[in-house]
């Protein structure tokens, strides 16, 4: 069963240069990093919440990275040059060239963004109404997570969907992924403010039963 602990940052208009800088002088991308600097972490939040430009100026203090791009639709390079961080982008657009990718680089940090798109890719590939979709969405995240574990730190960002059968919301990753992850980190808008909460979980790959 998973231990939660909270870790709360607010912060308006991260998307706005004027309030990046701003972030910048205060520390606060550094003081992030250092949260989640080591882990294993999974990113969601709604779209257009902010997910990535908080990753991207965060690298900087990640040490070496590859950068896994699905969505190709951030600047990257652009940024990452003004950051001065030491970061390597991979353009991909399905598990198998983003898991090889991942196998090439050496370095301190992997970051996946985002989960989403891979999966999209299966569903153009099977169909949408296919049954095989869940069975190979699980078994292409759990190789994912498996690789990486070779770094010391990885970034999994994904979006949260409508969960019809609560009423509620649900993060769009599978069980298969999540065994292997020690911190859940959720951003969202509240108020016109952008709310980090970080969730830190007890990782539990091998369940042990009692008879």
């Amino acid at each position: 069963m998973a231990n939660y602990s909270s870790f709360l940052i607010y912060f308006r208009g991260v998307l706005r240069l004027a309030e990046l800088e701003k972030f910048k002088k205060e520390n606060k991308f550094e003081k992030f990093a250092e949260k989640i600097k080591g882990k294993k972490v999974v990113l969601y939040g709604p779209s257009w919440s902010g997910k990535t430009t908080l990753i991207v100026h965060t690298i900087p203090y990640l040490g070496a990275t590859l950068y896994i791009d699905t969505d190709q639709n951030y600047p990257l390079s652009q940024v990452f040059e003004k950051l001065k961080a030491n970061v390597v982008i991979r353009q991909v657009n399905d598990f198998s060239s983003a898991i090889k990718a991942m196998r090439k680089f050496e370095g301190d940090t992997v970051v996946v963004d985002s989960l989403a798109g891979l999966i999209a890719q299966l569903y153009e590939k099977e169909g949408t109404g296919s049954p095989r979709i869940n069975l190979l969405s699980a078994q292409w995240q759990e190789q994912l997570i498996r690789t990486c574990k070779k770094f010391k730190t990885a970034i999994i960002i994904t979006h949260v969907g409508a969960d019809f059968r609560t009423g509620g919301e649900r993060i769009r990753i599978n069980q298969a992924l999540l065994r292997y992850i020690d911190t859940i980190v959720k951003l969202d808008v509240i108020n016109g403010k952008r709310v980090i909460k970080i969730q830190e979980r007890t990782v539990v790959e091998k369940p042990d039963f009692e008879f």
